[in-house]
């Protein structure tokens, strides 16, 4: 994919102006009670991407449009002006706090260029500043970093932090191909930060790196202490074209160093000390669960098949999940937990939601897939309890359904949370479960068309049903879903066979009408997987890395695949 993507010629330009929203010197005349003026600096992402050529927005935009919706998703205003020069003129924006303003910018009467802001709070006849990042609508705009270049790699992380910005560690940067035999290796140490709201990609200060490099890890930000946590990884991988699966690892391919620290205020990377990795466990893809007050489980993250007997103390190791307490030492360390947390099977390549909260205002999860071959455990719920740090694992729910017409346990779906229902009278959540493979009697079934489904979890019960969706095209792994409006999920990427390149590209499932559809944007989609993707705050999906086949991580580098989807969708 590296490869492809270097034919591409991507051309970054960052172009900016000045707007002038209902500012002083703007012809603003008797700003009315409960309204304000603004001050907007915007700027433009502009680059080639797929070969197809930047454009300068500020030379082709007609008109404006600036569209309020207040925090509870009411319609507060559509107000529209024509450019003059470089300058815009929109009088009387409604006041209020936690309000969602979006530009568009038109040109020849259609939305093609988008900038959001929300959460803000407009105070009625005070001029308030604010900057907004025009992006290119339906299609793909790239990012280039302000200085270097920044290699392709897979399965790196990408983790929202302060400020709306996105923290990227790690990913494989090479592969070595021997007969069906496929070896991933040479973790990268690179970090980088990209921020939206200035579209700059730029390395951390002082170019820090990470204590160890890594892939296949996961990262979550501790918003208490504004610090991000990054678990696991693996230092080598291996494809085996001929028996078809994901790519495999042994515990001595994990990475040394099990857990660090990022620094996100000295932009530093903080390595544990190595009295503080007794508890802390070697696991690849581990999911994260963030508690109150910085407190992280870790668990999952075993080899797939998760084992069902004991093997090497896996079982043992596996079935229990590991505590992260901010509290312990200056850096805080993941801790014995003895007999608590306690997982109900061992867990690999498992997906995770958040469900709710409980009634003293702890989190509750629902684990998903990743399985043992019994088929009995698809899922669990995790409780957290009033006690920091401590919870349960819940596999008492009976899961029934469509999933269950099909044999395996489920690997590596993805889960996404698409909002509330009732079964009589009971409150229910609902997931959109998206692809994954399978294992049974010993082998991996190439990922299916059918294994699409709508997830309803009955507490009350402790039910969970699951219905089957047609319209996803292909079966699929290896891929992301993003939430971006409350009222879409985005699928991008993966791959749909053993040893083929990547061919899925985009699909949109709409969630009032439970169906799929095709962008129109998927036809310029740089087709890969194992790529890492970040719903921004502006409702835009931001996607870094992935290969189209596992061959392109050989020879001499390759410049990363770095791109920003804006949904047509997302136009209100």
């Amino acid at each position: 994919m590296g490869k492809m993507h270097s034919d591409n010629g991507r051309v970054g330009a960052w172009l900016s102006v000045a707007i002038c929203v209902a500012l002083a010197g703007c012809a603003v005349d008797n700003a009315v009670d409960g309204e304000a003026p603004l001050a907007l600096s915007v700027k433009a992402l502009s680059a080639a991407c797929g070969g197809v050529p930047g454009a300068n927005p500020f030379s082709e935009i007609s008109s404006y449009e600036l569209v309020v919706h207040d925090q509870d998703g009411k319609l507060r205003g559509r107000l529209s002006a024509s450019k003059s020069g470089n300058s815009l003129t929109i009088d009387k924006v409604p006041a209020g706090s936690g309000m969602q303003l979006t530009l568009i910018g038109k040109v020849g009467g259609k939305a093609k260029w988008f900038a959001r802001r929300s959460g803000q709070k407009i105070v009625k006849n005070t001029t308030t500043p604010f900057d907004l990042t025009l992006m290119s609508v339906e299609s793909f705009t790239c990012v280039e970093p302000s200085s270097g270049q920044a290699t392709n790699v897979l399965f790196p992380s990408v983790t929202a932090i302060a400020g709306g910005r996105v923290l990227i560690t790690g990913g494989f940067r090479t592969s070595k191909t021997t007969g069906d035999e496929t070896i991933l290796s040479a973790p990268s140490d690179e970090a980088w930060i990209f921020d939206p709201n200035t579209g700059e990609l730029r390395k951390p200060t002082n170019n820090t790196r990470l204590a160890k490099p890594r892939a296949a890890h996961s990262a979550i930000f501790l918003p208490k202490s504004n610090r991000v946590l990054i678990v696991g990884g693996a230092e080598k991988m291996t494809v085996d074209a001929k028996k078809g699966g994901p790519p495999t690892w042994r515990v001595s391919d994990g990475v040394g160093i099990t857990y660090e620290i990022f620094d996100v205020a000295s932009e530093t990377f903080i390595s544990p000390e190595s009295s503080t990795l007794t508890h802390a466990v070697k696991r690849v893809f581990p999911n994260l669960m963030a508690l109150s007050d910085d407190y992280v489980v870790a668990l999952g993250g075993a080899q797939w098949p998760a084992p069902t007997v004991a093997s090497g103390g896996d079982l043992t190791t596996y079935m229990n999940s590991s505590l992260y307490d901010p509290t312990a030492g200056e850096n805080g360390a993941f801790i014995s937990v003895g007999a608590s947390l306690p997982l109900n099977t061992p867990r690999g390549g498992a997906a995770l939601a958040f469900l709710g909260t409980t009634q003293t205002g702890g989190s509750k999860y629902l684990v998903w897939g990743g399985d043992s071959e019994t088929d009995t455990l698809h899922a669990e719920v995790f409780s957290e309890s009033p006690t920091a740090g401590d919870g349960l694992f819940n596999a008492g729910y009976v899961v029934s359904g469509d999933i269950t017409s099909i044999d395996g346990g489920l690997y590596f779906p993805t889960l996404t949370p698409i909002g509330s229902g009732k079964d009589g009278k009971d409150p229910t959540v609902q997931f959109l479960s998206v692809g994954g493979v399978r294992h049974h009697k010993g082998a991996w079934a190439p990922p299916r068309a059918e294994d699409v489904y709508v997830v309803t979890v009955n507490e009350a019960k402790k039910r969970i049903t699951t219905k089957r969706i047609g319209g996803l095209g292909a079966g699929v792994y290896m891929h992301s879903a993003s939430l971006t409006d409350n009222k879409h999920v985005l699928i991008s990427g993966g791959f749909s066979a053993w040893g083929t390149p990547a061919s899925f590209t985009l699909r949109v499932y709409d969630i009032a009408k439970g169906t799929f559809s095709t962008p129109t944007a998927s036809a310029s989609f740089i087709k890969r997987g194992g790529h890492a993707a970040q719903l921004l705050n502006n409702d835009c999906v931001f996607l870094f890395g992935g290969v189209t086949a596992m061959s392109d991580l050989e020879g001499s580098a390759q410049p990363v695949a770095s791109d920003i989807y804006c949904p047509e969708h997302l136009i209100p």
